[in-house]
């Protein structure tokens, strides 16, 4: 079971930041550093299902991780499993690369938001 949710979500992550194939990308990349210390990173959802970015340590993210691991819960699971696959995704996305607007992305330690104009 563990193996499936854990496709599911890179599938969904893949699926959720990759722009089809007929969208048009009609942005740039606002990049924003993260604080010294802290670098952009996806974190599962506690309350619902998602994820969020945000400028934090890996220390935090950790222990996001794990206490979504530890909940029994599997909607936490999940995000927890997406909140990885985006990470992991978002190592090819590059600053100076179109976007469709209204994407975030974690862009080398900093956070990006796509925006129009």
């Amino acid at each position: 079971m563990g193996r499936f949710l854990v496709a599911l979500a890179v599938a969904s992550a893949t699926a959720l930041s990759t722009p089809h194939a007929d969208a048009v990308p009609s942005g740039h990349w606002q990049v924003q550093p993260c604080p010294a210390g802290q670098k952009a990173l996806w974190l599962p959802r506690v309350d619902g299902i998602g994820t969020d970015i945000s400028c934090t340590t890996e220390e935090a993210r950790n222990e996001s991780v794990k206490a979504a691991a530890e909940s029994g819960s599997g909607a936490r699971l999940l995000n927890a499993a997406i909140a990885g696959a985006q990470q992991l995704a978002d190592q090819s996305v590059k600053a100076e690369e179109p976007c469709v607007v209204g994407a975030k992305a974690a862009i080398g330690d900093a956070l990006g938001t796509c925006v129009g104009g």
